[in-house]
């Protein structure tokens, strides 16, 4: 899951609908929680739901979704605790991507943080997949948007493997902004770090969040879990 930094608010909201390109402007259209990008009608999402107390104008309230995440998530959640939020945690180190099992709690995550991960990946049903642990519904596609950028990272694999190159990891880099699914690009190039740094680069124009302080560790954010 992209962390993502939304910085301060542009303006204050009377209606949440509003903030919606200003929401897309800092970190892109795409879905906050599935990475899947969303080019017509994404909604916008309170973390906190409205119905048990949430703030429905408040800028630190409020995320990008997919009809799928948001239609699952719903007001299932009392509030943020037990959970890891990409506007708040660095949940690039908590969720493992394959092919197989789509995502699961990294690991080698303490214990706590695992109960936390797993509690998302249910809240979203972002591990829905067919034959999988839980079917997806005949709306939700979520699946097959990834199972096309898997198989596109792969072809892109390829590409790497039979020329390595700068220009060729700025294509690469193109594609993975305009496929999203960040964290599949990340995992198809993990053993790459050519790549992965031109991918951080493009996503960091989309509100990518990745700060690491003097000694390369990375940096984090105050009341977050990671």
């Amino acid at each position: 899951m992209r962390p993502v930094d939304k910085g301060v608010a542009p303006r204050d909201y009377t209606d949440y609908n509003d903030a919606r390109h200003d929401l897309a402007g800092r970190i892109g259209y795409f879905c906050s929680y599935c990475e899947m990008p969303v080019t017509n009608m994404i909604e916008v999402e309170h973390v906190h739901p409205i119905d048990n107390g949430g703030n429905p104008t408040d800028w630190n309230n409020l995320l990008l979704s997919c009809k799928y995440c948001n239609t699952v998530k719903k007001a299932r959640n009392a509030n943020r605790v037990g959970y890891l939020w990409p506007d708040v945690d660095n949940t690039d180190l908590t969720f493992e991507y394959s092919e197989i099992n789509a995502i699961e709690p990294k690991y080698n995550l303490p214990q706590h943080l695992k109960t936390y991960a797993q509690a998302t990946i249910k809240l979203m049903g972002l591990d829905r997949m067919p034959g999988g642990r839980e079917e997806p519904t005949e709306a939700d596609t979520r699946w097959r948007s990834r199972k096309e950028v898997w198989d596109k990272a792969n072809i892109n694999l390829n590409r790497w493997n039979t020329k390595p190159c700068v220009e060729i990891a700025k294509i690469i880099a193109d594609c993975a902004v305009l496929s999203g699914h960040y964290s599949i690009w990340c995992e198809v190039f993990k053993a790459i770090p050519q790549v992965l740094v031109e991918i951080d680069r493009e996503y960091r124009a989309k509100g990518l969040y990745k700060e690491f302080d003097a000694t390369g560790r990375r940096i984090i954010r105050q009341n977050a879990n990671i």
